[in-house]
């Protein structure tokens, strides 16, 4: 299952290429890129498509990115997939990633795997740390390929190489429970330190529940409440279910029920594929017997004013000491995260 923390969509890689393309630009002054960067996108279309339809593979993919999202063209997923199919024939890496996307989703072309994982290969081979930790999810899953768990963790480890955050915490997450290798839990928490420092929410919060246990980090509740505010403020819904533990049980703070149900209820709002099983709305009927009703009333309506950006509502970040700096975790030392 390829997840939203992976392909938040579609559109929202494209305009994240088509950007990077554009900041991409040869020294020599590029009118397209120039235009786009400045929101002229009728100028930016028309510079483009005449250097498109002359065969230039990164006109053609940024053409084909203006026709998904809608900026200068009329939105037309067809047609951006036609481009980048050029763009990707040409060797194009982002259009490759770009046309596997479209035939996984089924945006602009038919759902056909087969078609996603050679156009996946093709990327990866040239080395997109996108399209390699795609792949990677595609062995673990076994989703058009074989499962291989020891492919997935050669994917991964190119893919985080190259710093991708997606693949730095799925390493985390294979040596935390050694799945195809041994338990490793200090290269767990150096991969997930990695990922964490990139604003990826679900290796903040694992990191945040290790320095809650204490086992592999040292114990520091005021650490593990800034990481998980870090993911909370992304819509992490876990993130906001162990902010409700830590408030509901007094994990190392002064016990704050209202707290706590309101939390619970924003996981609860966030999990809608019920991942969590329906823990957070279990938890938050346990509490309500607990609060009084001017207490549930407030918490039903920051939850629901909430908005993701936004830090927890209520929640005063701990301070944390000047020397938590991040260090160097390659020599075996700790994330600590800046307040």
């Amino acid at each position: 299952m390829l997840k939203s923390t992976l392909f938040a969509t579609l559109l929202a890689t494209q305009l994240m290429m088509a950007n990077a393309a554009v900041t991409a630009a040869a020294a020599k002054p590029d009118v397209a890129a120039t235009a786009f960067r400045e929101g002229n996108f009728a100028l930016a279309f028309q510079d483009w498509s005449q250097r498109a339809e002359n065969g230039e593979a990164a006109a053609q993919h940024n053409l084909g990115s203006m026709y998904l999202s809608g900026k200068g063209p009329d939105k037309n997923e067809a047609k951006a997939m036609a481009w980048f199919r050029k763009a990707a024939e040409a060797g194009n890496a982002s259009s490759q990633f770009n046309l596997a996307e479209g035939y996984r989703l089924g945006l602009g072309v038919e759902k056909d795997m087969a078609q996603a994982i050679t156009w996946y290969q093709k990327a990866a081979a040239l080395g997109m740390a996108s399209a390699q930790v795609t792949l990677g999810i595609c062995h673990e899953m076994g989703m058009g390929l074989p499962k291989d768990m020891v492919q997935a963790t050669a994917l991964y480890r190119a893919a985080a190489d190259q710093h991708e955050a997606e693949a730095q915490f799925r390493l985390a997450r294979i040596f935390a429970l050694g799945l195809g290798t041994e338990v490793n839990q200090r290269v767990a928490n150096i991969y997930a330190s990695e990922a964490a420092n990139q604003g990826h929410p679900q290796a903040q919060t694992y990191l945040a529940t290790q320095y809650l246990s204490g086992t592999s980090m040292p114990r520091d509740v005021n650490l593990a409440i800034n990481l998980l505010a870090q993911a909370a403020r992304q819509g992490h819904a876990r993130a906001f279910a162990w902010l409700g533990n830590i408030y509901s049980e007094g994990n190392g703070v002064t016990p704050d029920l209202p707290r706590a149900y309101l939390y619970f209820s924003i996981a609860d709002k966030l999990d809608a594929e019920k991942e969590m099983q329906d823990m957070p709305n279990k938890q938050k009927l346990g509490l309500a017997f607990r609060l009084k009703t001017e207490d549930i009333q407030q918490a039903v309506t920051l939850s629901s004013e909430w908005q993701i950006g936004s830090w927890p509502p209520k929640l005063v970040l701990p301070a944390l000491k000047n020397d938590q700096a991040k260090p160097d975790i390659y020599q075996g030392q700790v994330y600590y995260l800046k307040n």
